[in-house]
């Protein structure tokens, strides 16, 4: 349970606190929606804290909340990992509702079902690459969409995406990966036949652990130096974990995941979507909430319209980390450090 200090700075937790677990934070969960629809998700920490995160990861995985950083457990949040929709054992969304009309319902659902009397004071919306989206777009949510939106305080972008719809030379900026994945001829090739070039390119290899391992590690591992792979190396010996352990652990959830195809044959149109406003044109009680923006200087996957927005959002300001497209994860204590000393300095408005 966290305690708010008389002097109004940053509550604080016992670090040691038996509420978190890595076993339990990699337990998956299931909410069941309304419509037929279920929701899966994962947490750790104290479930009565009044304190929150809420942090999606990229493609080809599913919400896991095996590791909670330091600053994190300290502060004595509730981590909470929800898995997207049409991804893994989140149910596929209703394509007549705009993707962050549904992500809002699906998470307001979440909340009011593990906090059913509304008792938390603050919410964090983070996440990875492609989970960077869903968390601008509970960011940005128009209150009467999202009604908890009130309570968020800050948010975390690693290695992620701009509203292609606003940002208007987006392409320019992406590498040509991510120019064929999800810049302009997904868009103009019809009937999504890159995403399902893509799909069928890798689906075999999705259906095992073994073969998940591979891709991963071709994709994001091989692609280390040798800076990067002591850094690497240093916080798997922190973490008490193998790269074997860890990445058959990143292989399991790419598994479970791509047994529903839906959501990632959705990414680039999501993208491009309208999030249901427009970060340069959010009103003051939107926009004076801190935004960190995380890129890593060595990154060809993720990251590259930062400096974008960076420029549209109010309260934003940029953190570069070296490394690769993963190396947030190594630093996820000093980031995570710095949206907490940033939200806690900056007055609120209730």
């Amino acid at each position: 349970m966290t305690t708010n200090p008389p002097d109004g700075g940053i509550p604080l937790a016992n670090m040691a606190n038996p509420a978190y677990s890595k076993s339990k934070g990699a337990e998956e969960h299931m909410l069941q929606l309304s419509g037929g629809r279920q929701l899966a998700y994962a947490h750790n920490g104290p479930s009565d804290s009044r304190t929150i995160v809420i942090f999606f990861s990229g493609v080809m995985s599913v919400g896991t909340a095996h590791d909670v950083p330091e600053p994190c457990r300290k502060l004595g949040v509730h981590w909470i990992a929800p898995t997207l929709a049409g991804n893994g054992n989140t149910s596929t969304r209703d394509s007549e509702m705009p993707y962050h009309a549904t992500l809002a319902s699906d998470m307001t659902a979440l909340l009011s079902h593990l906090y059913p009397t509304g008792a938390y004071d603050r919410i964090y919306v983070a996440g990875g690459s492609y989970g960077t989206v869903p968390a601008q777009m509970l960011y940005g949510a128009s209150y009467d969409l999202f009604p908890p939106g009130r309570k968020i305080v800050g948010c975390v972008l690693l290695a992620g995406f701009s509203p292609f719809k606003y940002h208007r030379d987006h392409a320019k900026h992406l590498s040509w990966a991510n120019w064929f994945s999800v810049g302009p001829p997904t868009q103009l090739v019809p009937f999504r036949l890159l995403q399902r070039a893509f799909r069928s390119a890798i689906a075999s290899k999705m259906k095992t652990e073994e073969g998940a391992s591979e891709f991963l590690r071709q994709t994001l591992f091989d692609m280390m130096d040798d800076d990067e792979r002591r850094v690497y190396a240093e916080w798997l010996r922190r973490k008490e974990t193998t790269e074997d352990e860890f990445i058959r652990r990143m292989a399991r959830g790419a598994v479970t995941c791509c047994q529903n195809w839906d959501g990632f044959m959705e990414v680039s149109d999501v993208i491009h979507a309208d999030w249901g406003f427009e970060p340069a044109r959010l009103d003051d009680e939107h926009s004076e909430k801190p935004v960190l923006v995380v890129g890593s200087d060595k990154d060809h996957i993720g990251g590259a319209t930062n400096k974008w927005l960076v420029a549209n959002y109010k309260s934003a300001r940029a953190k570069t980390i070296p490394g690769g497209h993963i190396s947030s994860l190594y630093y996820m204590d000093e980031i995570f450090q710095d949206i907490i000393t940033r939200e806690f300095s900056v007055p609120r408005i209730d």
